[in-house]
């Protein structure tokens, strides 16, 4: 039988084109939760619990933002602190919905359109303590105290209105609480009175203690916290001094989760050393001489005249849940 050559290449052809044409997905916008943050208790008790952060719950499975895209490492540093690795998530670039779905052009093809960023993101928080004897040494190994930890952790969600330190500043009446004794009180307040004006939205504070792994010192919480970001306060401020210790402390200021139109996915923060610069005792211990008159806030960079050295004494991680 004779087999009709050209209309047969026709047919293969016809569903070759079929097959290479692509499916697009649709996705569902999320609700929007509320964000909250708690504060208060001792810094100074050991025994104190883990203040409850407030975080909404997640939408339930049928709910999405479509900003699950690849992501794009970035190296910019936020506000002055070193070791920032990040990675942004460019939200719905390859996602279309009912209204930003797919539409016809003039010409009768089809095209998509990128569905907005979610208003609302919600982050896990996880600070690696690594500060040991082996780790960071310092002028003396055996200046390393025997319960080394952070202690309170204690900051804000913001605009870039707000600014509760910095390099080179003086510490403020907060700062100073929280560098000396481990106190965030002072600072909620401070952070309270930003949000009076406009420039802060939830206050943050856990009210633990964040230790090395494997460590027998008492008051140690989990090292995992949550809390939410909205587009319009999407710096984060977070404090922790370093007990016990003068006025050392460690902590991110002003740190962006929404850059360049999208929510960053991770953020990777070393933690290095600060010295609050209103105590002039070189040891571990709490208080001593007062430094007269105050220096301000510096990163420590070497040895010389510090009883820590400069490297990062952990990290803090940052990653979006939803």
């Amino acid at each position: 039988m004779a087999v009709d050559v050209a209309r047969s290449s026709t047919l293969v052809g016809v569903l070759v084109l079929a097959a290479c044409v692509p499916l697009v997905d649709g996705t569902v916008a999320q609700s929007e939760p509320q964000s909250t943050g708690e504060l208060g208790g001792d810094a100074l008790d050991p025994s104190a619990t883990n203040a409850e952060s407030g975080a909404t719950t997640p939408p339930d499975a049928s709910s999405g933002d479509g900003t699950d895209g690849a992501g794009t490492t970035k190296g910019s540093d936020a506000e002055g602190s070193t070791g920032v690795h990040a990675t942004d998530g460019s939200d719905g670039s390859n996602d279309s919905s009912g209204s930003n779905g797919e539409t016809s052009d003039p010409d009768g093809s089809s095209s998509t359109t990128a569905s907005p960023p979610a208003e609302l993101a919600h982050y896990r928080i996880r600070i690696d303590n690594t500060w040991s004897e082996r780790t960071h040494p310092g002028t003396d190994p055996s200046l390393v105290p025997e319960y080394a930890h952070f202690s309170w952790l204690g900051g804000a969600t913001h605009d870039d209105g707000a600014d509760f330190w910095e390099l080179g500043a003086l510490a403020s009446p907060g700062m100073v609480q929280m560098a000396e004794s481990g106190l965030t009180l002072v600072l909620m307040d401070e952070v309270q009175a930003a949000i009076d004006g406009g420039h802060a939205d939830a206050a943050l504070s856990w009210q633990q203690w964040f230790c090395p792994p494997a460590t027998d010192v008492p008051g140690c919480g989990e090292p995992e916290v949550e809390i939410d970001v909205t587009q319009a306060f999407s710096r984060v401020t977070l404090v922790s001094m370093l007990g016990p210790s003068p006025d050392l402390f460690i902590g991110v200021d002003g740190l962006p989760l929404f850059v360049d139109g999208a929510w960053v996915q991770t953020l990777v923060v070393d933690l290095h050393p600060y010295d609050g610069g209103t105590r002039s005792d070189h040891d571990f211990t709490m208080d001593g001489a007062l430094q007269l008159p105050p220096l301000p806030i510096s990163v420590i960079a070497s040895t010389d005249d510090h009883i820590l050295g400069p490297g990062s004494l952990g990290t803090m991680t940052f990653e979006r849940l939803w």
